[in-house]
């Protein structure tokens, strides 16, 4: 999402009453895609730091990579969104992740929008004013990971989503899906479209670790159910949460202070280790926080250290 709305939440069971399914882009076989290199370049040597394109169903994509030096087969990818009217170097800049996954050995792409009838780059997840839009983001998000996992030989239990705004969006888009390739998210200022299309079932058991600010005038905390802001009916931060609780069958175990404005909502479940964590941050509206707790972290360490505890076999 980014720029403003205003509303009040209406009942989950009424926004949102099944789960989001795109038809078309799990289960079968995908098209070729072929990045824009050089003939005969060896895989592992395509894929440096730095700016890259990969042709996915006739469109020219492009994207950012962080390659840790050193970088061990097995590693994991994390897929980091920009939000509306963004960019991958915008969102590569204050998330974060390059110092983190240089730390920790894992890739980090970043994937950047097409442009709509006015110019603006953005993901494709429903907003009431890019009806006209064709363009399948989730099929080129799972494009990208696929031929990154493959050819860097990654880890595909260990492929995770976050984003700002409307890269928070895309993280939930991903992660709700009938057979996610990712194995969590970390949506920041995100939230799910009340009128995505829906199949009567449960998530799928993938954990999910929330960031929304109490006063952000973009993301509202109450969502906007009316549409009063134009992007669509959205639900709001505890409608969300609601549904993910309720759906993976979680019990809150936690609500925790942190010093300062950050109050943490923990669910969490004997049966697994699947868990759902909302950071309810009070004060800074629409932003990227620098840090989720009081350990030193940065925001992007917070995430990946999630992330590294919920690889895909976490879950049965």
């Amino acid at each position: 999402m980014c720029p403003e709305k205003t509303s009040a939440a209406l009942p989950i069971s009424i926004l949102f009453p099944a789960f989001l399914s795109c038809t078309g882009v799990f289960g079968g076989c995908l098209r070729s895609s072929t990045a824009t290199i050089p003939p005969g370049t060896p895989p592992a040597r395509i894929w440096k730091s730095g700016p890259h394109h990969l042709s996915v169903d006739g469109l020219e994509r492009r994207f950012l990579l962080d390659v840790p030096g050193g970088l061990k087969p097995g590693a994991p990818l994390v897929l980091v969104f920009h939000g509306f009217g963004g960019s991958a170097e915008d969102v590569r800049r204050f998330s974060g992740f390059t110092p983190v996954s240089e730390k920790n050995g894992f890739v980090v792409a970043y994937p950047e929008g097409t442009r709509d009838s006015k110019g603006k780059p953005f993901f494709n997840v429903g907003y009431e004013f890019h009806r006209d839009q064709k363009v399948d983001d989730v099929r080129f998000a799972q494009v990208l990971a696929e031929r990154l996992v493959r050819d860097l030989t990654l880890d595909e239990r260990a492929v995770f989503s976050t984003g700002f705004s409307n890269g928070g969006d895309m993280s939930y888009l991903l992660g709700s899906q009938e057979k996610p390739f990712v194995a969590a998210i970390a949506p920041v200022a995100g939230t799910m479209m009340a009128d995505w299309p829906v199949v009567h079932r449960t998530p799928q058991r993938l954990s999910l670790l929330a960031v929304n600010m109490t006063d952000d005038k973009t993301t509202l905390w109450a969502g906007d159910p009316q549409n009063r802001d134009g992007w669509g009916s959205y639900l709001g931060t505890e409608a969300v949460m609601e549904f993910w609780v309720k759906g993976l069958r979680l019990e809150r175990i936690e609500q925790n202070e942190v010093p300062g404005p950050i109050r943490l909502h923990r669910w969490t479940t004997r049966r697994d280790a699947c868990e759902a964590r909302l950071y309810e941050i009070s004060t800074g509206g629409h932003h990227w926080p620098p840090h989720l707790d009081d350990e030193g972290l940065t925001t992007a360490a917070t995430i990946w250290r999630f992330f590294d505890s919920h690889r895909r076999d976490a879950h049965p």
